[in-house]
This record gives structure tokens, C-alpha cells and sequence, in this order.
């Protein structure tokens, strides 16, 4: 059945806000913040890091 979606235009920018979304079968973090603006865009910075077996710190992974 329908069910109607919040209206997100209605809600504020939250300036320099950070997201994490975890994946716990894949063993990831990832990590979304705004980076530096500059006069033609705004960019973001995407992080991912790998979740370790212990306690689930965690761990710089290398981008290629």
C-alpha cells in the first residue's frame, strides 16, 4: 500500500554534516562530509574504511 514519503525540500540544510552508513556483511564503514567548495561546485568526501573482526574498529582501507 501507499504511504506517503516526508516532504525533504520542507527540511534544512545542516551545514558541514556528516553521514556513516555501515555494512555489516560486507565489513565496511563509509563516511560522507563535505569538503572544500570551491567557486564552481561543492564537493563531498567519501571515505570508506574496513571493519575488523575485533570489536568492529575500524581500519583504514587504500583506494586504487
Amino acid at each position: 500500500m501507499w504511504q506517503q514519503q516526508p516532504d525533504y525540500a520542507r527540511y534544512k540544510e545542516k551545514l558541514n554534516g556528516e553521514g556513516w552508513l555501515v555494512n555489516r556483511q560486507e565489513g565496511m564503514l563509509l563516511q560522507i562530509k563535505p569538503d572544500a567548495a570551491t567557486q564552481h561546485a561543492q564537493f563531498v568526501l567519501v571515505s570508506y574504511y574496513r571493519l575488523s573482526a575485533r570489536l568492529g574498529k575500524p581500519v583504514l582501507a587504500s583506494c586504487t
